[in-house]
This record gives C-alpha cells, sequence and structure tokens, in this order.
C-alpha cells in the first residue's frame, strides 16, 4: 500500500472522459456517504449518483452538501442525485428497487454495498423465512449484484469500468457451514449469521468473479471506523448507550477517521480493474482467502443464494 499522501494523490486524478454512474446502498452515513462525498467533490458534480437507503431526510441534506455540475446541456443531463427508497430488510423490495436502478440507469459504473448492521439476540425470522441479520450482511448483496449484472456489462461493453464494492470483513471468521445454510441450527444468538455472513460474502463475490471476469468484485475490511454507528445515538438500549458513551474518547482516539477510510476505500474501488479482490483497512489485495471449497459445495451455496433471495440468474 503506498503512503497515505499517494493514495490521495492516486484518487485526486481519478477524471474519466464519461459520466460515471455510481449506485450507492448505504450512501446516507458512514462509510457509503463519505464514499460518496468524495467521489463527488473530485469530480465537481460530473457524476450520477442513486443513493439507495431508508432515510430521504438525510439522502436531501447530503445531496444539498455536493457539487453542482457545470458543462454542456447533455452533459449536465447525464449528471445529478438520486434517492431511492428501500427497506432491504424483505427480498421483495430489493428486486423492486433494482427494477427501478436498471430503469433509471441502462448502465452502472460501480455498485457500492455498505449497509448492514451486527444485532444479537434469540433467532427470528423474517416474513419471507429469512435470518435478518444473514439478510443484512448477505443476501441482499446478493440478490442486488444479480439483478444489476446486466447494466454492470453494459458499462464494460462500452469500454467503462464496472465494478462491485462491498464493505464488510474479508477472509476472516470460520468456513462456510454447508450443513446449517442460512444458519437455521448455529443462531448462537446471532453470532452464527453475524459470522457467516461474512464468509457467504466472500464466496459470492469469489463465484460472481469466475462468471463475470471482466467486471471487479472487491471485499474490504473497513476496520473500527468513527462513524454515526459507534455513537450512543445509534442503539436504544440505555446500558449500550452508557457503555458507547463512557468509550467514546477511547474511540475517538483509536478508531480509524471516517475521511481517511472513505479516501481507502475509494483507491480500492478505482484500482480494481477485472476479478476478484479481497483487500485490508488500507486497500491492500490480501487474497484469496477462505474462499476453496469443493465444486459440490460451492453449487449448493450457490443454489441456496438463488433460491433464498428468490433470484433469477441473469
Amino acid at each position: 500500500m503506498p503512503p497515505f499522501a499517494l493514495v490521495k494523490a492516486s484518487n485526486d486524478g481519478y477524471c474519466p472522459l464519461y459520466v460515471p454512474v455510481v449506485v450507492v446502498f448505504g450512501g446516507t452515513s458512514g462509510i457509503g456517504k463519505a464514499m460518496t462525498r468524495r467521489l463527488s467533490e473530485q469530480l465537481d458534480g460530473r457524476i450520477h449518483v442513486i443513493v439507495v437507503g431508508r432515510n430521504k431526510a438525510s439522502a436531501d441534506a447530503l445531496f444539498s452538501s455536493l457539487p453542482k455540475p457545470t458543462g454542456s446541456k447533455q452533459e449536465l443531463e447525464r449528471c445529478g442525485y438520486e434517492f431511492i427508497y428501500c427497506d432491504i430488510s424483505l427480498m421483495k423490495n430489493v428486486h423492486q428497487a433494482a427494477q427501478d436502478i436498471a430503469q433509471r440507469c441502462p448502465k452502472i459504473n460501480y455498485l457500492i454495498l455498505t449497509s448492514g448492521k451486527v444485532s444479537f439476540g434469540r433467532r427470528k425470522e423474517t416474513e419471507e423465512g429469512l435470518n435478518p441479520q444473514l439478510v443484512l450482511r448477505y443476501y441482499y448483496k446478493f440478490a442486488i449484484v444479480n439483478d444489476l449484472l446486466p447494466n454492470l456489462r453494459a458499462a464494460k461493453d462500452v469500454g467503462q469500468a464496472a465494478g462491485v464494492f462491498v464493505v464488510l470483513g474479508n477472509g476472516l471468521g470460520p468456513k462456510i457451514n454447508f450443513q446449517d445454510l442460512g444458519v437455521k441450527k448455529y443462531h448462537r444468538y446471532g453470532v452464527g449469521p453475524a459470522l457467516q455472513g461474512v464468509v457467504y460474502g466472500d464466496l459470492m463475490l469469489a463465484m460472481y468473479a469466475e462468471r463475470e471476469p471482466d467486471i471487479a468484485f472487491t471485499h474490504m475490511y473497513p476496520g473500527m471506523v468513527d462513524t454515526e454507528a459507534n455513537r450512543p445515538s445509534a442503539v436504544s438500549f440505555w446500558l449500550f448507550k452508557l457503555l458507547i458513551f463512557l468509550l467514546r474518547p477511547l474511540a475517538v482516539l483509536l478508531f480509524i477517521k471516517v475521511d481517511v477510510s472513505a479516501e481507502n476505500m475509494v483507491y480500492g474501488l478505482l484500482n480494481g480493474e477485472r476479478g476478484f479482490y479481497q483487500r485490508n483497512t488500507v486497500a491492500d489485495n490480501v487474497g484469496p482467502r477462505n474462499v476453496s471449497y469443493s465444486e459440490s459445495d460451492r453449487q449448493a451455496f450457490w443454489e441456496h443464494s438463488l433460491s433464498a433471495t428468490q433470484s433469477v440468474p441473469r
């Protein structure tokens, strides 16, 4: 990994001849928001961003603070900031959002997926029969990537960049338990789906990269980043609020600043032309790790993912 000054200089040099189309799940807060800002400011608003989430007010506040593009009328028509509402806890909502995005953007250059959280407690299921935490850490990602593959291919077909960028752990945690796909047996108060969601994501991106060799698929580990998720307001239980409040000075001192993290994330996003990447907090490619499984296990995993997410291969 080059020094941070060179990372920033590399990002500063990003200036494609076309107006890039970027779709961000999780763009109203945290790393997703910071990446959206960094890309928009670098291109002086010469970008088309679609932020997908539940908080329109936060999206509107972000958009109002971003630069407005200048240029010809034809080019300005291709630029802009849009918000699409989607509760990603249900697959039917994810597929509907994908349909909406595909209609608005025939081609997509970058699909950035930062939404997700960890939660612990007794095992529950969504109305679609899926573990809620595994939905947020894995299933929605599989579904949206599958649904928007034609739009990513369309960008590559005209000589533009095309990449999927997932922010979570990579190569970490235990091996996939193929005897309990969906984590119905070994839930362990949320620990099971939290860990399996990470390794599911690794194998998903590795397999997508095999199927789509001209597109980049990146799984990047953020580390401990000082985002809104680490503030007392992010939790409801009073004891957790108190603990976060007491640990807040330590977090400010030790955690990675969100703008620094976003700089590294953007570097990782832009410096992968095709194939599968597992990157650490400073965007070094550390893979492939934890993706070697038998062909029968990989096929079972793929079929499970399609079935659980109600997805039709694109």
